[in-house]
């Protein structure tokens, strides 16, 4: 059901999620201070403008999604349903009784900090979610209380779950390409100081070959979990389907990089989660996932395979 500007604004919710305004007001204080320095390079005749030119535009690329995501995002939450909006014009009330199934899934990424994702499923078998973060903690519980205990709520499905690359790749492809464009700004810039080869050219490749990795991901990444087996591919040519009975040995695993020193204080700590199970014929296989995105179908996936 769509809801126009004017019946939101009339409408009493009792929970709101927004992106709220900390993250423009971060984003615009550093591009301030990276466009007055990137400013006095100019003036000075610097020859680090190059770097503030760099700072500038990622600076700009992080304020305005931030401002995007702070326009267009929100969840608000009544007694009867919720509204859900991502974008311009995309914004629908959903009744509780049409929802399906709403669950919350978790986890660390790479950098150590933890995400959490609200996701839900429509009766037309579309799953939907979004981040929250834990001051939302209220609203998200009284967002499942209300759907499960709708009497009218939609019969629950046990079919196919599908988890893909697409979701949020967009967002990493925009960054790879930003990161990309100026890795090679960076490269032109120090080709024409006559720099030797051998201090531009790693750089690209590594921004290159990282670039198709995200690219391979978004368009091939797809795991098909079905009542008898499930259907894997990770790359372009490792598409295969495997039936519960004929796999053993799956586990969901976490594993904790550390990186660095504490000495000098460049510890970091990374996370990363992998489906494993071994085939029909002994070999071994380990499936990265997302976990903070995907941790409901995964548990599906296990309990599937053992027969639960």
């Amino acid at each position: 059901m769509q809801l126009g500007g004017e019946s939101l604004k009339k409408q009493k919710w009792k929970y709101k999620i927004t992106n709220g305004i900390t993250g423009v007001i971060i984003s615009f204080i550093m591009l301030t201070i990276f466009g007055s320095l990137a400013l006095w390079f100019r003036i000075s005749r610097n020859g680090a403008i190059i770097i503030g030119i760099i700072l500038v535009i990622f600076a700009s690329l992080a304020f305005f999604l931030a401002l995007y995501r702070t326009l267009f995002f929100r969840v608000l939450i009544d007694k009867d349903g919720f509204f859900y909006q991502t974008a311009p014009g995309n914004g629908r009330y959903y009744h509780y009784y049409t929802i399906r199934q709403i669950w919350v899934s978790s986890g660390n990424d790479a950098n150590a900090q933890q995400m959490q994702y609200c996701n839900f499923e429509t009766q037309d078998g579309r799953t939907m979610r979004f981040f929250f973060r834990n001051l939302d903690w209220d609203a998200v519980d009284y967002l499942i209380a209300q759907v499960e205990n709708t009497e009218e709520q939609a019969q629950r499905s046990d079919g196919d779950l599908m988890i893909s690359g697409r979701v949020q790749g967009g967002v990493r492809l925009v960054a790879a390409v930003c990161i990309l464009a100026a890795v090679l700004f960076v490269n032109i810039y120090f080709r024409t100081q006559g720099l030797p080869p051998i201090i531009y050219v790693p750089p690209v490749v590594l921004a290159v070959t990282a670039f198709f990795v995200l690219v391979s991901h978004n368009l091939f990444y797809k795991i098909l979990i079905q009542k008898d087996g499930f259907y894997c591919r990770t790359n372009p040519f490792d598409g295969k389907y495997y039936k519960y009975s004929e796999i053993s040995n799956c586990h969901l695993t976490e594993v904790v990089q550390r990186q660095g020193s504490v000495r000098n204080g460049t510890r970091r700590t990374g996370y990363s989660y992998y489906f494993t199970f071994t085939d029909s014929i002994g070999k071994p296989h380990k499936i990265l996932y997302d976990k903070a995105l995907f941790q409901r179908e995964m548990e599906v996936l296990m309990e599937r395979s053992k027969g639960i």
